[in-house]
């Protein structure tokens, strides 16, 4: 009686409403409202910003029901459509090649849309308070609304087509924020950088799509997720698809040795790098892992690649960061750490807790990046070595950035406490002695770091400088600081995992196949006390606004700077490029030019005839005529015969 009367009960709107169509929804209202801004409302910057704000929040409002649809009904769903299709003139499945656009609603689908869509109305909440009296702040609204578009495209995306045309997005978007005050040649530099990186993982995803074409003919993401293990390619082959298809990963999301671009885009405004940190580019390539997770669980050493990369990139990034003296390059680093800890964590197979992982620290960094903007615009520095003595001028802002620190190094009970307690638990599940030993001394070494920045900003004393008067110094106010306290409320509460089932945030984001990476007590123990201990080290070390390795500067230096890659790498491209400049500049003057200045010459002579009908003869030129026909006829018959022989 009791199960004939729940099957008759009323469907409620989780039950009946499309989580495709709010998805669509959440894709288009940023577009929507960058059009709009752009064609009426350009001059205005107030009805621009209103606008920009409004939409985003009806994309929030959009993500939240698709999130609500995904708990009560875990389903991959999509909704597609042909946008080209043609003939290509082969044989079998080959003999059309199709490209479709849609989006596509499932659980991890959810969790990235939430969090792009509320990150970005945060970010552009606090820009109304902190960008309104800069160098064009319609501009900058433009940019984040097109940046919004580009990742909710790059999360909803179906195929790896789609994906790879919202990576372009992506690209141009983030080149458009780090340059955003484009009269610094820093920023353009750095925007530059960014640009060619991205250009590059870019370039090598095309071709790995191209190869998954011609070997599946198919590049929808869950057609593809059953045909890696059906022996249609081999090991070899799988591994080289992942190779590529990681390239285009790593190049996003800031793996070594592709990392060289996200120190720089620190010259970002303020809310551009937190958005671009927490929920932007720098996520993108984490996101084609997760998404293109199929492959990689199919390839051993596909996954092997994505443990030594993503460990190499998290020891790499918090090392970089115990030695920078930038504040907004410290905490580039330590975002740098983190997501090759999201990779690590992929190629252990703690899938669930890798996304997990994702989320948690969008909140932290974000909110790092915005105390950042408030400390240096009133500060008027970057250099650490310059701060000091802000816990009584600015304590509102301490105490916020202290939340972040806290959540960002895995303090229990913050944010990513439970996220790093997931991921140990896994590496203790399946006993990789590597893994365990590389994420403790990862919490540990980026506790360090994080207190390390805590320190020189905000105790000790005020650096006297020139020109600057410390008693001026005011805290944040107004919006910039309502979307701060939020921000820290989510690095409270973000990571939470009091319930079970569904909505566990490890058991509602899952992979078919892989074990979920539930919490254990040694990890748990583990992670509390790697970040409690990291945090008395920074403390102690850093109380005092020493530096430990005073003696050491040559190497604090070399370190600081990334190993100098940034250089190699521009040297070995001036190397490669000016030989390849000289080269096309020959080609350009002596065969293009001379090319061009025969046709405009020959177009000459021809045009007057006068010049040259008068030394030709008629006969001469009947003859020639007859003589080209007679040779076309020839050819005809001889083609058209061997065409006949062949048919017969």
């Amino acid at each position: 009686m009791t199960l004939t009367l729940l099957a008759a009960a009323p469907k409620g709107p989780l039950d009946t409403w499309s989580p495709t169509l709010f998805a669509l929804f959440a894709l288009l209202l940023p577009l929507i409202a960058l059009l709009i801004i752009l064609a009426f409302t350009i001059d205005s910057r107030r009805l621009s910003a209103a606008i920009a704000v409004i939409f985003t929040l009806a994309t929030v409002i959009c993500a939240v029901i698709v999130v609500a649809i995904e708990l009560a009904h875990p389903l991959h769903l999509e909704r597609n459509g042909t946008f080209l299709q043609f003939f290509t003139g082969q044989s079998g499945a080959a003999n059309e090649f199709i490209l479709q656009w849609g989006v596509l609603a499932d659980p991890l689908a959810a969790v990235m849309l939430l969090t792009v869509s509320l990150v970005s109305l945060l970010v552009q909440v606090y820009a109304l308070g902190s960008i309104r009296r800069e160098d064009g702040p319609i501009r900058f609204f433009c940019v984040l609304l097109l940046a919004t578009f580009a990742m909710i495209g790059v999360t909803l995306s179906t195929t790896y087509f789609e994906l790879l045309l919202f990576f372009g997005v992506t690209t141009l978007s983030t080149y458009l924020m780090i340059g955003h005050w484009w009269q610094r040649e820093d920023a353009t530099a750095a925007a530059s950088r960014a640009f060619i990186v991205s250009a590059i993982g870019d370039v090598g995803l095309l071709i790995g799509i191209a190869y998954i074409y011609f070997r599946f003919n198919e590049l929808n993401f869950q057609t593809l997720a059953g045909q890696y293990t059906g022996g249609k390619v081999s090991g070899n082959g799988l591994f080289i698809m992942s190779i590529l298809v990681f390239i285009g990963a790593a190049a996003k999301s800031a793996q070594f040795p592709l990392h060289i671009w996200l120190p720089g885009s620190a010259q970002a405004p303020a809310p551009a790098a937190a958005l671009i940190h927490s929920a932007g580019s720098a996520l993108c390539g984490v996101y084609l892992i997760a998404r293109a997770y199929a492959l990689f669980h199919a390839s051993p050493r596909g996954l092997a690649l994505l443990a030594i990369i993503g460990g190499l990139t998290a020891v790499l990034g918090v090392v970089w960061a115990l030695f920078q003296d930038n504040l907004k390059r410290a905490i580039a680093f330590t975002t740098m750490s983190e997501l090759g800890l999201m990779v690590l964590a992929l190629s252990i197979g703690a899938y669930g807790a890798g996304v997990f992982e994702v989320f948690t620290q969008a909140w932290p960094k974000a909110l790092l990046f915005l105390a950042a903007g408030v400390i240096i615009r009133e500060l008027r520095t970057e250099r650490m070595a310059e701060m000091g003595g802000l816990w009584q001028r600015m304590r509102f802002t301490g105490w916020i950035t202290l939340i972040a620190v806290a959540a960002a190094a895995g303090v229990p009970p913050f944010s990513s406490f439970w996220s790093k307690d997931a991921i140990l638990s896994k590496a203790l599940a399946i006993g990789s002695l590597p893994a365990i030993a590389l994420i403790t001394a990862v919490t540990l070494l980026g506790t360090i770091a994080l207190v390390r920045v805590f320190m020189l900003v905000f105790m000790g004393e005020t650096a006297r400088r020139r020109r600057f008067e410390p008693e001026r110094i005011r805290d944040a106010t107004g919006r910039v600081a309502v979307a701060m306290v939020i921000f820290a409320v989510a690095c409270v509460v973000a990571g939470l995992r009091g319930f079970r089932g569904r909505t566990d945030p490890i058991g509602f984001v899952t992979f078919p196949g892989v074990p979920i990476s539930n919490s254990h007590f040694v990890a748990a123990g583990t992670i509390a006390v790697a970040a409690l201990v990291g945090a008395a080290i920074g403390w102690a070390l850093f109380s005092r606004r020493r530096r430990p390795m005073a003696g050491l500067e040559p190497v604090r230096r070399v370190v600081a700077e990334g190993f100098f890659l940034d250089r190699a790498y521009r040297l070995a491209a001036a190397g490669a490029l000016l030989p390849a400049g000289r080269a096309s500049g020959w080609i350009e003057t002596r065969v293009v030019d001379g090319a061009l200045d025969l046709v405009s010459e020959s177009v000459g002579f021809a045009g007057q005839p006068r010049r040259w009908l008068g030394d030709a003869r008629l006969r001469q030129l009947l003859i020639g005529l007859f003589a080209g026909v007679v040779i076309l006829a020839v050819v005809t018959i001889l083609l058209a015969g061997r065409l006949i022989g062949k048919t017969g």
